[in-house]
């Protein structure tokens, strides 16, 4: 009997995570939804996402982009050197030239100084939350489809991640990426 519950529990679970995944694939970005005939092959529960998990993704995709954006004020920064350095070799030196590119490289620099003091992440979301509290979940799912109008049958693998009870997808990554 416990093994029969057990077993009840568990594809219960699984047709949840399965009409949830059915809809997302077959529902395009406007919400105008496509028989597909879709067909989950397995699906597999990969992990949870914490609080935590949550917080470090966050921060690393911040750090990512702001690493980004500074790259490319330093780009620009050493832009305006250069032509500084140009400007100055040049045998009339313009110094209206010069007064504008010193401008310019103070602002920049700016920018650049005011990036690296920006606070990481805010985590107000998180605010009376257990760090342990876990906010998705992953699943691996393997599916068959049907386009429309070739009739040519694919399959494919994806990590979806779903809200805590498994009945919305939050999104999809390619398989491997999680």
């Amino acid at each position: 009997l416990t093994v029969l519950l057990l077993l009840s529990a568990c594809t219960s679970k699984q047709s949840v995570y399965e009409k949830a995944i059915a809809d997302y694939v077959q529902t395009d970005q406007r919400g105008t939804f496509t028989d597909l005939k879709f067909k989950a092959l397995s699906i597999e529960k990969t992990t949870d996402i914490t609080v935590t998990d949550s917080l470090k993704m966050l921060q690393t995709e911040f750090e990512k982009l702001r690493d980004e954006q500074i790259a490319s004020q330093q780009r620009t920064l050493d832009y305006f050197n250069g032509l500084i350095t140009d400007n100055q070799a040049a045998k009339y030196v313009k110094q209206a030239v010069d007064n504008q590119l010193n401008r310019s490289i103070a602002i920049t620099q700016a920018q650049i100084d005011s990036l690296r003091k920006l606070p990481a992440t805010d985590s107000d979301c998180y605010k009376g939350r257990s760090l342990t509290e876990v906010v998705s979940v992953v699943v691996k799912c393997r599916y068959s489809y049907t386009m429309p109008g070739n009739g040519a049958a694919k399959e494919r693998t994806d990590n979806f991640i779903l809200s805590p009870d498994g009945k919305r997808v939050l999104g999809k990554k390619k398989s491997a990426n999680l």
